[in-house]
This record gives structure tokens, sequence and C-alpha cells, in this order.
């Protein structure tokens, strides 16, 4: 019988040569196995051969050079990652995703203390109380500031840098206490460098973080801290002192207590307080976890005129024009009206009519700031 030939067409279809390529398959299959299993074994003999006593002065030559890298680097190692000045990406949609605005803490007409949330205790016992800043509220998106109203603020580059990128939070663009009209530069479309340098931003929230009011200021306080080092990778012109500035939140137990804190900031020329429940979450709308009190004074001035109604008050009453009484050549408009004074205000309040009225402050030239009707003076 001829000897079979398993690489020739003619034999390796035959049963002997396909039988002998299945064994040989078997056997080259125990024997990766084999290899695989003994591989650890392998190599701690391997280990001392690759790098024996002889050869680690070498090696230590090598790796030698970079001890003087941290000479070179002004930031330390820990604040590297908040030194970040790239990754600059708008995180939050204020027209979509919203603003926290406050409540007021009593209503101006009835004097009652807007009720506490479930399961809240009723402001201010418990409640966290910070100065309300006379300035523009701003949310950093996390690569611009924005307004309430979604439009852009136009800090310089430079001021920009000292933010954080892709972190939202929520503040305001403050120059000082009594120096809201020296702000406007802040919405001019070209950033004035120098005027800049005295603007701070004063951070009282974090809308992105999903934590309670007490972790969400542990998480600002730690930001700010870390972010104020990075001075060194800043390179402007313009030395300043970090612009990022966490607002102060001071927890009160009594009615005493807060009406104390609430006394000192407003003497000092503060526009108000804030009042924050505690354990609250970041609500993205008028929140009664949030209230604001401000100082008022009232005044009296005799109506010479009327401005016509817009919108919902198209046909009906807009503001008084109104004369300032211990003051003749000072004129404004007061509204806050009811409606049924903007109904009726041609019989009941005639032209010549004196009026109170609530300010919360005289501008430098002596015009109430926001005014609002009281009564009719009696």
């Amino acid at each position: 019988m001829p000897k079979l030939d398993c690489r020739t067409k003619k034999d390796r279809d035959k049963k002997e040569c396909i039988k002998k390529k299945e064994q040989n398959k078997i056997k080259k299959t125990k024997k990766a196995a084999a290899a695989k299993a003994v591989a650890p074994k392998a190599s701690p003999k391997a280990a001392p051969k690759a790098a024996p006593a002889k050869a680690a002065p070498k090696a230590a030559a090598k790796v030698a050079a970079p001890k003087a890298a941290p000479k070179a680097s002004p930031i330390k190692n820990s604040c590297k990652k908040e030194c970040m000045i790239k990754g600059y990406k708008k995180m939050w949609d204020v027209t979509k995703d919203g603003v926290m605005l406050a409540h007021t803490y009593r209503d101006n007409k009835t004097g009652k203390v807007k009720t506490a949330p479930r399961n809240t205790t009723q402001a201010p016992k418990g409640w966290y109380v910070s100065e309300k800043y006379d300035g523009y509220r701003a949310i950093w998106d996390g690569k611009d500031f924005r307004s309430r109203a979604n439009n852009i603020f136009n800090a310089p580059a430079w001021f920009k840098l000292w933010m954080p990128p892709g972190v939202v939070l929520d503040g305001e663009l403050f120059l000082g206490r009594g120096k809201f009209e020296d702000s406007g530069f802040i919405r001019k479309k070209v950033p004035d460098d120098k005027k800049w340098m005295n603007v701070k931003f004063q951070v009282f929230d974090a809308p992105s973080h999903k934590g309670m009011f007490e972790a969400r200021q542990d998480f600002i306080e730690d930001l700010i801290k870390e972010r104020c080092k990075c001075k060194n990778l800043i390179n402007s012109e313009y030395k300043i002192n970090c612009p990022l500035v966490i607002t102060q939140q001071t927890r009160v137990e009594t009615e005493r207590e807060f009406g104390k804190i609430f006394d000192n900031l407003t003497k000092n020329k503060a526009e108000g307080v804030m009042l924050r429940a505690p354990n609250s979450p970041y609500e993205n709308k008028r929140s009664s976890y949030l209230l604001k009190v401000k100082k008022k004074f009232d005044d009296e001035c005799k109506i010479v005129g009327y401005n016509a109604g817009t919108g919902k008050y198209k046909g009906k009453l807009g503001s008084f024009k109104c004369q300032l009484v211990k003051n003749p050549t000072i004129t404004f408009n007061i509204s806050g009206m009811t409606d049924d004074v903007r109904d009726n205000y041609k019989k009941t309040h005639k032209l010549g009519t004196k009026i109170t009225f609530t300010y919360m402050e005289l501008s430098q030239k002596g015009v109430p700031r926001h005014p609002r009707y009281l009564r009719i003076r009696k």
C-alpha cells in the first residue's frame, strides 16, 4: 500500500490525514497552555538579570536630573488641578436652568413673616445671615459672567482667568458699599481694565452642586481657597488680589441676634441682608428657602404728573411723577401702587396730592433709590 502524503491535494482529505491534523492541533493547544502556566514562575528569576546590582548607579544617574523641576514651577503640585486655565466651557444656561431668587422676609403690607418651607424652622431661627450686596447679580457659567436676563458681562480676559473653568458659581460683581452708581462700567461691552481691578466676585452659591446649602458652602470655600493660590499663573500686568471672595454666612438662633447683624451691616452702608434656610437645595426659581431683608426709609413727595402704564398695566396708571416735598428741585417716578389705585388714580390721587413713599437710600444727587408708593399722606 503506497505511503500517504498529507501535504498533497490527493491525500489531504483522506480519513487518516484528517485524524492526524486534529491530533497536531491538540498537541499545539496543550503546549501553549503549559507555557502560559509556567510563565509567572519564570518571571522572578528573570528580574535580577534585567536589573543587576551593578546597573543601579546608572539608573540613578538618569532620574537625578528632574530634581530641579519643582523649582521651575511657582505653583504647588496640590494646586495644579485648581490652577487650570483651559477647559472654559458653558455649563449653565440661565434662561433654561434658571436662577434662585428670594422672597421678601416680611410682607410690606401685612408685616407677616414669610412662611417657612416644609420641615424647615421659621426664619430667622437656625437660618444663615449674609450681606445683601448692592452690585450686579452674576452667574459664572464656567466660561462667562451672565446676568439674570442671560446677558453677558464683558469682563477682561485676565479677570476671567481667576475663575474656575467649567464650574458654575452664583454671586455678585461688587465694587463696594455705596458704590453702585460707580459700577456702570461693568455693563459696558468694552471692559475698562483699570476699573475692573477694584471689582470682586462675591460668591454665595454653586447652582450645579447637588449638595444641600452647607455642602455647597464647603465646596465654594475649598474651591476659592485653592484657586486664589494660582496668582502666579495669571500672567497679567494688572497685579491684583484674587477677586474671588466667598460670602460670609452666620447662623442665628433668635430674632434679636438677627436684628443685631442687620443693624450693624446697614449702619455701615450695606444694602440689607439675605437669609438662607439650613439644609436647603438650590432651587432654580423664586424660593422660600431664600429671603431678602432691605433697609428702608420713608419720605414725602407731591404728585406733579402721571406716566401711562404698559404691558399688563396698559390703559392704567404706570407710575406717579413726584416732587420731593423738602427739596422741590428733585423729581422722580414712583411705582408700587395697587390695581385699585391704578384704575382710579385721577379721582383718588389728583395732581398736587402728597404721598408717603419708602426708598432704600439716596443717590449722590439726592434722588431716592427704588422709591415705592406707601399711602396718601395723612
